[in-house]
């Protein structure tokens, strides 16, 4: 996926109604965030108030209003200058302790909504990489893709804290104050709320630039880690090959393109702040001059002029960051896109609404005149496999064979359904497997890969792959067919040693063999055995033949060996040439033949 600006064809307002959306799973839990944070509003609103009393009411001449006058009858209390300076000290110091306890709550509150959000996305986000399609991940980088779900993902918590709840609280805010000061004076309170206007018309303009500068930002720091996780995943070869020195210099491009897009989008963020500071400064000056020309004209009061010199300080507050919030919805909606570009993506093998179970499967399989390669989308992209055909009966052991890139894999990511075939059809039992559901076709097939990949969890855990009612007897006897029982209990603490990352602290060799005992352990009708002991030698390799032998009775069994020592007992040979079947039969009738079988069995039996 080339993540450049071209790719993210969603507006912003698409992304972030989507995440909107998202978000609405908990909309009686951020009902209530953003009630108790209007609560919050309320009580800030009300600070300069109780200092308007002092000024008027007690420092200055002005009569005590009859509400204050009820309330201290009411309490029996006597009224007067010293009492009610008191009421106002304690009613100040109980709203700014209020206010602080209420910002606090909402701050926690909003922390933890937000992680759950984030913890949900980075879920679901999780889950639909796992079933996109082994296409999607030959076009796409995982580095990249381990970005956007360790990074991008927080993108619904800037979502409620950076966009929502100072949305919200500032149009509150807003609100509120404009409704106070438009009582004491409408020209002041008009000239104060006509910031927000001018600073649409700025983010109108630096819209389009934050944007792309936004989406070139974060798409070479995806670049960026995905080199970075690709070379540490090959730390081997480079430490092998001795290309240190070039290998960093290619991280160091890496990171300098990315602190150039950085630095640029930092200026244009910086600049359009910037400006918003002088349009909204200037407002606060001229706002500051008007009240005191209009105080010393007399009308307005010293209190009311104080309560609106302080809500303009409060003022431009909310419109400051009114105009953070939009600048951060742009940003947002940039990093949404990544999000969304893999949620979206309809890069997956699909079931069909109606996809049946596959059920007590015998392992008849039929492959009807296959066609396939890599990339129908491209005109140009070759075939691996050509109106192929093959009937392979249930309990068979079938040995696949052919040069490398003669389409063995691919025969057998067909079976998995890893890629669904150009044309034709794959039976098994006379059940076409594009009518069943994917779980039961897999779960009915187990594989071993020359790659053998374990997971940094314990051995048995590796063994039993997280199935919970497998016995401790089961994953022993299954190692033992492996042969892999022996070199397990020589480890510090046996079946619970755990793995390291990517397996690194076992051989290629016992790697393989604890592969093969997951496989056997399953409780399969089909097996698939893809160069599964590569790494092995002669003897360990023969000794597991033979016990396979036992224990594959009565399963469909693929084998694909270069070593044609280890399939000459197969029920059936199957060679394939240029993505057709060139012969197939017994080890003895292709040797027979003299052709392509027999020509790799002597070109290898020499070389050995």
């Amino acid at each position: 996926m080339k993540a450049s600006k071209d790719n993210f064809k969603m507006k912003n307002y698409r992304v972030v109604l989507k995440l909107l959306g998202y978000i609405g799973r908990y909309k009686a839990k951020l009902f209530l965030l953003l009630s108790i944070s209007f609560i919050g509003v309320g009580f800030e609103v009300l600070k300069p108030i109780p200092v308007k009393f002092v000024i008027d009411n007690v420092l200055g001449g002005h009569p005590i209003s009859g509400f204050f006058q009820n309330i201290f009858s009411y309490a029996g209390i006597p009224l007067d200058k010293n009492s009610f300076l008191f009421f106002l000290i304690i009613s100040l110091i109980a709203i700014i302790i209020i206010a602080a306890t209420i910002s606090h709550i909402v701050s926690h509150y909003t922390t933890k909504f937000c992680q759950r959000l984030v913890h949900d996305l980075s879920v679901d986000l999780f889950d639909k990489m796992q079933r996109l399609s082994l296409t999607f991940y030959s076009r796409n980088n995982v580095g990249e893709m381990l970005q956007r779900l360790s990074g991008d993902v927080y993108v619904v918590y800037a979502m409620v804290a950076q966009i929502i709840i100072p949305f919200v609280t500032s149009v509150a805010s807003l609100a509120a104050m404009f409704y106070i000061m438009a009582k004491i004076n409408l020209l002041l309170a008009c000239m104060a709320i006509a910031t927000v206007p001018a600073l649409g018309l700025l983010l109108f303009f630096y819209n389009k630039p934050m944007t792309n500068s936004t989406i070139d930002q974060y798409s070479t720091l995806g670049k960026l880690s995905a080199f970075a996780q690709q070379t540490l995943s090959s730390i081997k070869i480079v430490q092998a090959y001795a290309r240190e020195n070039y290998i960093n210099k290619k991280y160091n491009d890496h990171s300098s393109e990315y602190s150039h897009a950085f630095i640029k989008s930092t200026k244009i963020s910086v600049s359009y702040v910037l400006l918003t500071s002088i349009i909204t400064a200037i407002a606060g000056a001229l706002v500051v001059g008007t009240g005191a020309y209009l105080g010393l004209q007399g009308k307005i009061s010293i209190g009311d002029l104080f309560i609106f010199l302080g809500y303009i300080g409060a003022l431009f507050g909310p419109v400051n960051s009114l105009s953070s919030t939009i600048a951060n919805t742009i940003t947002i909606a940039a990093r949404g896109k990544r999000i969304f570009e893999i949620m979206d993506s309809d890069e997956i093998v699909y079931e069909k609404p109606n996809a049946i179970t596959l059920k007590n499967v015998k392992g008849d399989i039929v492959l009807h005149n296959i066609t396939f390669g890599y990339d129908k989308s491209n005109a140009g992209s070759r075939t691996i496999l050509n109106n192929f055909n093959l009937h392979v009966k249930a309990g068979e052991t079938v040995a696949i064979v052919g040069a490398t890139g003669a389409g063995k894999t691919s025969l057998i990511s067909l079976l998995l359904r890893f890629y669904d075939p150009w044309e034709g059809r794959i039976l098994i039992d006379e059940t076409d497997i594009g009518d069943v559901t994917l779980s039961s076709l897999r779960n009915n097939i187990s594989m071993v890969l020359q790659d053998s990949l374990l997971f940094p969890v314990s051995i048995a855990e590796n063994i039993t792959f997280g199935d919970q009612t497998i016995s401790m007897e089961e994953v022993i006897k299954a190692a033992k067919v492996a042969q892999a029982h022996d070199f397990i209990c020589k480890l510090p603490d046996g079946y619970n040693t755990l793995v390291s990352e990517g397996g690194v602290s076992l051989s290629g060799g016992e790697k393989q063999r604890v592969a093969l005992a997951r496989a056997f352990l399953r409780k399969s009708s089909i097996l698939i055995l893809d160069e599964p002991t590569s790494s092995l030698d002669v003897q360990t390799e023969a000794r597991i033949f033979n016990d396979l032998a036992e224990y594959a009775k009565g399963k469909t069994v693929f084998i694909i060996s270069h070593r044609l020592s280890t399939i000459q007992k197969a029920d059936l040979i199957v060679t394939i040439k240029d993505g057709v079947i060139a012969e197939k039969g017994t080890h003895e009738s292709l040797l027979n033949k003299n052709s392509v079988y027999a020509d790799l069995y002597r070109y290898q039996h020499l070389k050995n």
